[in-house]
């Protein structure tokens, strides 16, 4: 009886030990947990406030300084060509024309070794206000944010060459920011039918045949220069491509579609519906004009 007694005693001490340490290393575990979670918490918010601000200044260095892709995917709308007799449109003409002066592509030429076998000139500016409202470039195409310039020619006296210094404004765009092709293509038959009608024996021509390949985008809103040569009976031969960006799927297609008059994509268009179907035409792979 004593020694059953004395055996559960020593039997319940060993217990009570064994629970006091139990509950002491429950208790240091608890307190390191506990410890290392605010050191944590900290961390987690440093990165988040680090990730935050380089994001914002992301942001705002792509919203001042885009990179190019950037402004082809979503370009920045420009505002319309203004109203060429507003006192704003006029001084800014005026610094446009001080700026086009002083490129110093064009000085440069004007300080050549055989300047004196050069003139210089500047095309539409004779021209009558009868004749000139209905000419594209000189007219419909003339003012503040579109060809607010008349262009500077920097020619050869024996017309074998020639410089043209121009502005285009931003009211010139097919895509947003971008000079429409079109007008490219206007403003090279333009300078080369200069120099080739120059150099033909009635001084009358017209255009047979022009060809272009475009290089990369011309950006609005500045200045180009264009450099005609003659070279004997061969003047211009080129081809031309359309091809498909490799940003188009990113583009709004929907906005292109409605500039083109095109049809729905889910609507298709049939004899009868929308605008007048036409009759089939055989288109040939090469044409003449």
């Amino acid at each position: 009886m004593f020694a059953a007694t004395t055996a559960a005693r020593r039997q319940a001490l060993a217990t009570q030990r064994a629970s006091k340490r139990l509950n002491v290393r429950y208790a240091s575990n608890s307190s390191k947990s506990t410890q290392a979670s605010p050191s944590n918490i900290s961390k987690y918010v440093k990165l988040a406030s680090a990730a935050s601000t380089l994001a914002a200044v992301a942001y705002t260095a792509g919203s001042i300084y885009p990179p190019t892709l950037a402004t082809y995917i979503s370009p920045r709308v420009a505002p319309p060509p203004p109203d060429p007799n507003a006192p704003e449109s006029i001084a800014y003409v005026e610094a446009l024309e001080d700026t086009l002066q002083n490129l110093p592509a064009l000085q440069a030429l004007r300080n050549r070794p055989d300047a004196d076998e050069w003139y210089e000139t500047r095309p539409f500016v004779a021209l009558s206000e009868e004749r000139r409202a209905n000419s594209l470039t000189a007219g419909a195409l003339r003012g503040p944010g579109k060809l607010a310039l008349p262009p500077i020619v920097r020619a050869r006296k024996d017309e074998s060459e020639s410089y043209i210094f121009m502005h285009v404004g931003t009211g010139l765009c097919g895509h947003e920011g971008i000079v429409h092709g079109g007008l490219l293509a206007t403003i090279l038959d333009e300078s080369l039918g200069r120099i080739s009608i120059l150099n033909l024996p009635d001084k009358v021509g017209v255009t047979a045949n022009l060809n272009l390949n475009y290089k990369a985008p011309t950006r609005a809103n500045q200045f180009l220069v264009v450099k005609t040569h003659l070279d004997g009976t061969l003047l211009v031969e080129a081809t031309a491509l359309f091809i498909q960006p490799r940003y188009a799927k990113l583009l709004n297609t929907n906005q292109i579609r409605e500039v083109l008059g095109g049809p729905p994509v889910s609507v298709p268009l049939t004899e009868g519906s929308g605008a007048p179907f036409p009759a089939p035409v055989a288109v040939s792979e090469k044409s003449t004009a």
